[in-house]
């Protein structure tokens, strides 16, 4: 049940963000090793963001999953900062990213939890 959020101040037109969209997905997958099937990817472009007093490109990233560890982050961070700048032209120092691992018990899908 990954979830990856991207919000940008890019521009994208729609034909761009459903490419963006499948691109991450297959991104999240081979990532996190899980079957796309089960990933979402939201898209949230043209945001208005201001990052270091600066409307320069920027992103914040939202990556939840069950089961994810903590000492992965810093391999993780590092290619997701990677797929956003080759994606959005973002370079990483603008990109914020929030991960978050989440129990199952509390995360519902097909009338059930995990």
């Amino acid at each position: 049940m990954p979830y990856f959020k991207i919000e940008t101040n890019q521009p994208l037109d729609d034909s761009g963000a459903k490419k963006l969209s499948k691109a991450a997905s297959s991104f999240l997958s081979g990532l996190l090793g899980k079957p796309e099937r089960v990933i979402m990817v939201s898209v949230y472009h043209g945001t208005e963001m201001m990052f270091n007093e600066s409307p320069l490109p920027a992103a914040y990233i939202e990556i939840k999953s069950i089961g994810l560890k903590p000492e992965k982050c810093p391999e993780f961070s590092k290619a997701v900062c990677g797929f956003i700048e080759t994606a959005l032209q973002v370079p990483p120092e603008r990109v914020y990213i929030d991960f978050t691992d989440i129990d199952g018990k509390m995360f519902g899908w097909n009338k059930q939890t995990f």
